[in-house]
């Protein structure tokens, strides 16, 4: 078995630690044994550890030398071979153990790269230590093509060491689902002529409640039969109350929370909603798609590289309130058209995004980067 440490800075619900529970459920068909170092912060390192040969609980965050030093120590006596770090933080920590551990392969994965959040001098100093970091790295993955290009233009990746494996999910979980919709109807308190609009996202600023929730408010004046859910939780939940309340939406908006139950919710929607100002490579899109669930989402990065304009959804500009609202009016008004791309979402998943194909690609990648050949 050759041995492999992830390294993530979070164990809290989310597309890392999700793409890494992937990964580890199929580590020992490909001949992998994977440790995770990760903190004991959240609802997935319970699953992880089921899964992963071995658990380093370790606080990554702020920035420690220290950890640092620890990771060092366990690659060496565990003999790992390579090092793969999911997301900035922890990318921050897997190049300098080259140093720290010479002879190891590192490959990283950015899963959104994030620069407006940074005021202008914070901004420069992170692409720095990032053009810094590129050169400890020996191979870069981007879960998705519009990711790649905004990656190679700030020269955070090297040309020729860069793969695109995107994110990718089960299709029959999401798409053989069955629920009882006059349950889920009673359980938010929602009327029987309801038409649902969905969002699963973490409540948080990049994901763009406040656009969607503006949008949602000048739309259910026209459709009072319209309800919006909201699924997830976040560092913005308190924000978010603030604004629905101030749109008077405590009638028509629902804040769902954390739920488990998100292939039966997606089947619930009658749309689904991402008002997003930047995503790396969205597993709800990829969802949405796979339950057959139709589309509105914002033509940005990791979004635009899922649902294609009038093929198997609709783009709209991002936090552009009035184009939201005619794409979802549209949607409302066109019922047979969204039928359509729904079925289109489907086999684009299947093509495109599904597990089998990412977890392949993936160990396909550690394959080439410990042999020390050019990953194709």
């Amino acid at each position: 078995m050759k041995k492999i440490l992830y390294i993530a800075i979070s164990s809290q619900t989310g597309g890392v630690p999700r793409h890494i529970l992937q990964a580890l459920k199929h580590a020992e068909e490909y001949g992998y044994s994977i440790a995770v170092a990760v903190p004991d912060d959240g609802d997935y390192y319970l699953w992880l550890q089921e899964y992963a040969s071995d658990m380093v609980n370790i606080r990554l965050k702020p920035y420690s030398l220290r950890s640092l030093w620890v990771l060092g120590q366990y690659i060496r006596k565990n003999h790992i071979k390579l090092v793969h770090s999911h997301g900035k933080g922890a990318g921050m920590y897997s190049r300098p153990l080259k140093l720290l551990c010479p002879g190891i392969k590192v490959v990283h994965t950015f899963h959104g790269i994030y620069l407006e959040q940074y005021a202008r001098a914070l901004r420069m100093v992170y692409c720095t230590i990032e053009h810094i970091l590129r050169l400890w790295t020996d191979h870069f993955i981007c879960v998705s093509q519009s990711e790649q290009q905004e990656a190679r233009r700030l020269q955070f990746a090297k040309k020729g060491h860069t793969s695109v494996i995107p994110n990718g999910v089960e299709p029959e979980a999401f798409a053989q689902v069955f629920i009882d919709r006059d349950k889920y109807r009673k359980e938010f308190g929602f009327p029987e002529d309801v038409y649902v609009i969905g969002c699963v996202a973490r409540l948080e600023r990049m994901k763009g409640h406040n656009c969607l929730l503006t949008a949602f408010a000048r739309l259910v004046k026209k459709y009072p039969f319209c309800r919006l859910l909201l699924v997830g939780d976040g560092p913005d939940r308190e924000s978010v109350e603030e604004r629905i309340k101030k749109l008077g939406l405590s009638q028509t908006v629902k804040l769902a929370g954390f739920r488990h139950d998100v292939p039966q919710l997606l089947k619930f929607f009658d749309l689904f909603v991402s008002a997003s100002l930047k995503e790396g490579m969205p597993y709800t899109l990829i969802e949405a798609l796979a339950a057959g669930t139709p589309v509105v989402a914002t033509d940005v990065i990791g979004n635009r590289d899922v649902i294609h304009d009038r093929e198997n959804g609709f783009l709209v500009p991002s936090q552009n309130v009035k184009r939201m609202v005619q794409a979802m009016a549209e949607a409302i008004e066109n019922p047979e058209l969204c039928r359509h791309y729904g079925t289109i979402g489907q086999k684009n998943v299947r093509t495109s995004f599904s597990e089998e194909t990412l977890v392949s690609k993936l160990f396909g990648v550690y394959e080439a980067t410990i042999k020390g050949e050019r990953v194709c």
